[in-house]
């Protein structure tokens, strides 16, 4: 993709970048605390959630989160593997100074795993987690590869990790989207999968430059197809989503026709457009969920559309954190949840290497 695409993707999605400059901090700020919060917020739900009789999904993750205030000082929330993974992306980022060295990246996947296996990572992940962290793997794409008989996994692994790519590259587009398909690589062959996570990468890049109190919900949702159109090709799984989504922000089906339209699954597909959908349903009210707060009320509803709720939670908590900011986070979160001082820390780090940022090529 030219550079022109880019500054008409990002003219598209932005409005006045100007208005957006001073604010940036926060905004990454706000994107890794928002996947944090996804993911411990939407984690007690994921396995299904016994509920009272008479109660909706949507009424019970509303009075869950109602309760923080009265419960400071309780035990953290702990994150799973979506945060964990995350956080290994981050300090890779971090460590190369802004590019993305496959090994090093690898490494850690495989470190991180080795050091809290209790994250509640997949099955299938795990069996190539090793050979990422051995020195002697002579092609570190290849483990990722021998999985389902070849064809490699489509699994949501990718784009639930993703969210500090999107950070990562303030005036290269192409360079986010070559990232994010290359990370995901690592564990997540099949192109469904890994090109799940280009558009949750793309979805955070563009919400993170763009301007909340202008922001135009078909703009944005125009600058992801121009992205995935080019992306897929003839394929169109996701850019129909994204297209169908037009027509569903239009009519506002309930959660139940969103989850059967979008999914609510762990494969990429059937999951990252929920995300991004969450994101957008909420920038104005919804019935049932009663808060002014635009993060708090993405998350509910994500979490409300059930199934895979900490992942698709977590991805939309990402993309909402990069436009609101951290302003939007609650301040009884910070107490609640586990590693909100490693997130911030995070996002400092990545925002100071994007400013830094010159001319620079990956390390594969």
């Amino acid at each position: 993709m030219s550079q022109t695409f880019y500054r008409q993707h990002l003219c598209d999605c932005t409005g006045a970048m100007a208005q957006v400059g001073s604010s940036l901090r926060s905004r990454f700020r706000g994107c890794l605390l928002g996947a944090l919060a996804g993911d411990c917020l939407g984690c007690p739900y994921e396995s299904g959630t016994l509920l009272p009789k008479g109660v909706t999904l949507m009424e019970n993750v509303v009075e869950f989160f109602q309760s923080f205030d009265s419960k400071r000082g309780a035990s953290k929330l702990t994150f799973t593997d979506d945060t964990a993974m995350a956080r290994s992306v981050a300090e890779s980022l971090i460590h190369c100074k802004g590019k993305y060295n496959a090994r090093d990246m690898a490494r850690r996947f495989s470190e991180e795993y080795a050091r809290e296996p209790g994250r509640g990572y997949g099955a299938n992940v795990i069996d190539i987690l090793p050979a990422l962290g051995d020195p002697n793997t002579e092609d570190i794409y290849a483990p990722a590869k021998t999985q389902f008989d070849g064809s490699g996994s489509y699994g949501n692994g990718g784009a639930m990790r993703i969210a500090p790519v999107g950070l990562c590259s303030s005036e290269n587009l192409e360079r986010v989207i070559e990232i994010a398909r290359e990370s995901s690589k690592l564990t997540h062959a099949n192109k469904l999968g890994y090109n799940g996570a280009v558009l949750q990468a793309c979805a955070v890049h563009s919400a993170l430059h763009s301007d909340p109190v202008t922001f135009d919900t078909t703009s944005f949702l125009d600058g992801l197809l121009r992205v995935m159109d080019r992306v897929e090709g003839t394929d169109d799984l996701y850019a129909g989503k994204l297209r169908e989504m037009k027509k569903m922000l239009a009519s506002d089906p309930s959660t139940e026709d969103v989850a059967k339209k979008l999914g609510n699954e762990i494969a990429a597909h059937r999951s990252v457009p929920a995300a991004v959908y969450s994101v957008l349903r909420c920038l104005r009210p919804v019935q049932g969920i009663p808060t002014d707060n635009r993060l708090e009320r993405t998350l509910i509803y994500a979490i409300s559309l059930d199934g895979d709720t900490d992942t698709i939670a977590s991805m939309a908590g990402a993309i909402a954190g990069a436009l609101y900011g951290r302003e939007e986070v609650p301040e009884a979160w910070l107490e609640a949840l586990e590693a909100t001082a490693d997130a911030l820390r995070q996002a400092d780090q990545l925002f100071d290497i994007m400013q830094g940022e010159g001319g620079r090529g990956d390390q594969k």
